[in-house]
Parts: C-alpha cells; sequence; structure tokens
C-alpha cells in the first residue's frame, strides 16, 4: 500500500518537529497553570473576580477572548497529546478551565472530584510549593 501524495518527507518532518514543542510546551505551561489555581476554586459557590478589572468592561472583554482563544488551543493540543508525546488530559483540563462555556463551574467540579485527575493536580500543586487544591463535599 502506498502513502498518500500529501504524505511526504516534509510533512512527517513537520509533525515530528510540531510533536516535540507541544511536549516540551505541554511540560513547561501545564504545571505552571496548575499551581495557579487557587486552592479553594472548587469549594466556593461563586467563582472568584478580578476586582481591578470591574470598573474596565474593554479590558474585561478582551482577557476573555484572549482566555477562550488560548483556551481552545489548548484543548485542542490536548486532544492531539493524547495520540502525541504530552500530558494531553492535563491539557484538556486546563483549556477547559479556561473557555467560558455554560455549566463549566458545574463540569469542573465534577470532573476534579475523580481521584485520577485530583491526584496528579495536587502532585503537580506540591511540587510548586502550592497547597493541595480543596474539593467540594457534595
Amino acid at each position: 500500500m502506498t502513502p498518500p501524495d500529501w504524505l511526504t518527507q516534509d510533512v512527517l518532518w513537520g509533525l515530528a518537529v510540531g510533536s516535540a514543542v507541544m511536549f516540551v510546551g505541554s511540560l513547561l505551561t501545564v504545571p505552571w497553570l496548575v499551581a495557579r489555581i487557587p486552592a479553594d476554586y472548587f469549594v466556593l459557590t461563586e467563582r472568584h473576580r478580578i476586582a481591578a478589572l470591574a470598573h474596565r468592561p474593554l479590558l474585561r472583554g478582551v482577557l476573555r477572548i484572549l482566555a477562550n482563544a488560548l483556551g481552545i488551543i489548548l484543548i485542542l493540543a490536548g486532544i492531539a497529546m493524547l495520540v502525541l508525546p504530552g500530558q494531553g488530559i492535563l491539557t484538556i483540563i486546563m483549556g477547559l478551565v479556561l473557555t467560558d462555556f455554560p455549566g463549566k463551574y458545574r463540569f469542573e467540579r465534577w470532573l476534579v472530584s475523580f481521584e485520577a485527575v485530583h491526584r496528579p493536580i495536587n502532585a503537580l500543586r506540591h511540587r510548586a510549593g502550592r497547597q493541595p487544591l480543596l474539593l467540594p463535599d457534595d
């Protein structure tokens, strides 16, 4: 069976380099982002708000757009990392944390309640010298 015409050596090299960049990028950014989640993020009924942005709606809007764009990029990169080298699941989770969608907070609380999710997150936080994430009681 012959490979498709578009699958050239240049494409394969591009995929290899892209995979290496995503791997290194995830190793650097995911622990940094996980360490910045407030320890009580999942137990509060009200979301954390940045007081400095309360009176700057334009800046708040621009930051929301940028956070959503970065979140979508992280989700797509995480999906790719499920088959390529990298921390795919953690990258997807961080992308979901950055994006806005209905029911997001409830979904985040449900997802982090799994031992297989919050244990590696807390391990990354421990290495960064941060408190473990507190989990909701329900």
